[in-house]
């Protein structure tokens, strides 16, 4: 099958859909490039009289009073070893770019032991094998030759293209709604975490939900560009976006750039900060060579769990963890932590998560990222009862005490004392039961239960805890390391 739209049509000028643009970047040198040490800072270009705030680790930059950190007149973000996700924010706040890099060099310390590989990847793979399925079921695996419109139905969802005329060009859009579809894919064994032996695979299936809009723009030869974006979710949650170049109606260059939050392969993980890591096609290989590699073969010496990772730099010498993951890095590793160190709490309603604002305001948002500090809890058991403290503030999830109202979920300095800071987990199926969000947190001081909605806001009633709002507002998850392929904490 060519993949790709070729249109066999007479030139006609008649109004049409916008054509494809693409993003210009504000980054220099451009994301998914290998820095060393001496050249660690990336540049922020065409911003010139802008106010710029920053992360470089996935988060959120904020704006205003919130700025993360504010560019300074050198234009420059400095960064150190590892990976980072960079995130820049400027406009009133209203215009966000991201980018990734890897700073590396011989001085930069290395890591022993095989490492946790990126998913990225077999997202990637998945979302265009299943693209090019949909497309081909709509017109026989012909690509058309005249305007039209033609469907076809995925799952509960759909997929619509459109191809009309806009002057001497071809517009082709791509809508997906819902769109559940699946393919299988082959990763790698992770039981062979040093990746000893390349054919070592096993066949996947990964199902996603598509949402969004892909836009082709080529000429009558069938030469132009591809770009947009979907949002994906289901196997993962993430999103994935097109940058490529069309040659004689075919997919001919360019990549594919994914992100997620979570993932089904076996032994590796998303990529941290939900980062976009660029795929170069047709290779699918990692542009930059940001992404790492498997790690050495075992060490010698002890190793009494048989890891392949010696017992003096095991973070659990006595269970096996090939992948070393120790996501509070508390020097513990995570297979042999009983105590995770913070949990995400996320509702039902619109799949948002709890967030400890630096004021002592809690809200909730759309966007789960792990590796923000300000989503990050610690829980604790204190009288039977269980605490919520923000890694981000160290300030307690509480509630106010007011007949009078409003009844608002915020957070206050820590107190084991306080009864406002304490909580059940109830067993919550009003609705309908939901493994994801099976509890709902109920106030020891009242009968208040925390509620969202939609717009953020976090609070609850006084004397009544199914008064407000839908039973999807109370039920929440609560999950650790904020990992929502795991099970959440039993109520």
């Amino acid at each position: 099958m060519r993949p790709l739209l070729g249109l066999a049509l007479l030139a006609a000028c008649q109004p049409s859909s916008a054509r494809v643009e693409r993003a210009v970047s504000h980054f220099d040198p451009l994301s998914g490039t290998t820095l060393t040490e001496e050249s660690a800072s990336v540049g922020v270009i065409g911003l010139d009289d802008a106010e710029v705030c920053y992360t470089v680790d996935g988060g959120d930059p904020g704006y205003g009073e919130t700025c993360a950190a504010l560019l300074d007149a050198t234009r420059r973000i400095p960064l150190e070893c590892g990976f980072h996700a960079v995130t820049i924010r400027w406009a009133e706040g209203e215009a966000t770019e991201e980018a990734s890099y890897l700073v590396d060099s011989p001085s930069c310390v290395s890591v022993d032991g095989p490492v946790a590989l990126w998913q990225n990847d077999e997202l990637v793979r998945a979302f265009v094998a299943i693209k090019d399925d949909l497309q081909c079921r709509m017109n026989d695996c012909e690509n058309p030759a005249g305007t039209g419109e033609w469907t076809t139905n995925c799952g509960e969802g759909r997929v619509d293209w459109d191809v009309s005329l806009s002057g001497l060009r071809a517009i082709s859009v791509f809508t997906y709604s819902d769109c559940r579809a699946s393919t299988t894919v082959e990763v790698h064994d992770p039981a062979d975490p040093y990746w000893l032996d390349a054919a070592a695979v096993l066949p996947l299936e990964i199902e996603l939900v598509l949402n969004g809009e892909i836009r082709q723009d080529t000429d009558f030869s069938g030469n132009g560009e591809e770009a947009g974006t979907v949002e994906i979710t289901a196997d993962f949650t993430g999103r994935v976006e097109s940058i490529i170049t069309i040659t004689d109606a075919a997919r001919g260059g360019g990549w594919f750039e994914a992100g997620c939050a979570t993932g089904p392969v076996p032994g590796e993980v998303c990529a941290p900060g939900e980062a976009m890591i660029r795929y170069d096609y047709p290779d699918w290989s990692c542009h930059g060579s940001i992404c790492p590699e498997p790690g050495d073969p075992p060490v010698e010496g002890p190793d009494r769990d048989g890891d392949g990772v010696g017992d003096d730099a095991d973070v659990c010498p006595d269970v096996s963890d090939p992948y070393q993951l120790d996501r509070d890095t508390d020097g513990l590793g995570d297979a042999c932590d009983d105590v995770p160190g913070f949990y995400l709490l996320q509702f039902k309603n619109g799949e948002r998560c709890l967030v400890s604002g630096s004021g002592g305001e809690v809200s909730s948002t759309d966007s789960c990222i792990a590796t923000d500090p300000s989503q990050q809890w610690e829980v604790a058991q204190v009288s039977g009862h269980t605490t919520f403290r923000s890694v981000g503030t160290g300030a307690c999830l509480s509630h106010t005490d007011s007949w009078i109202g409003p009844w608002t979920v915020d957070a206050a300095s820590c107190d084991e004392s306080d009864s406002f800071q304490q909580w059940d987990l109830e067993a919550y199926d009003q609705g309908g039961a939901d493994a994801q969000w099976p509890a709902r947190m109920h106030a020891v001081s009242d009968d208040f239960c925390a509620y969202t909605d939609l717009t953020g806001s976090v609070y609850g009633t006084i004397g009544n805890c199914d008064l407000a709002g839908t039973d999807a507002g109370r039920k929440v998850g609560i999950y650790a390391y904020g990992d929502f392929t795991g099970a959440p904490l039993a109520p």
